[in-house]
């Protein structure tokens, strides 16, 4: 699939990101079961993994993520 974005709602959809990464990681902090800790571990590594993909582009201004 390929999403056009503008640079802004690039930038914005990074600053999204990136703020639920750090709910997560709280979240995480806070679990008490493991299998709900796994979980978010798993929404925290996708959700990364398309932080790093959005680093680039908003870098470079692209239109594309």
């Amino acid at each position: 699939m390929l999403l056009e974005l503008s640079n802004d709602e690039s930038r914005v959809l990074k600053d999204a990101v990136d703020s639920s990464l750090q709910t997560l990681l709280d979240e995480i902090a806070r679990a008490d079961q493991r299998e709900h800790k796994e979980a978010l571990h798993q929404r925290y590594d996708r959700l990364a993994a398309l932080q790093r993909r959005l680093e680039p582009v908003v870098e470079s201004e692209q239109v594309y993520a």
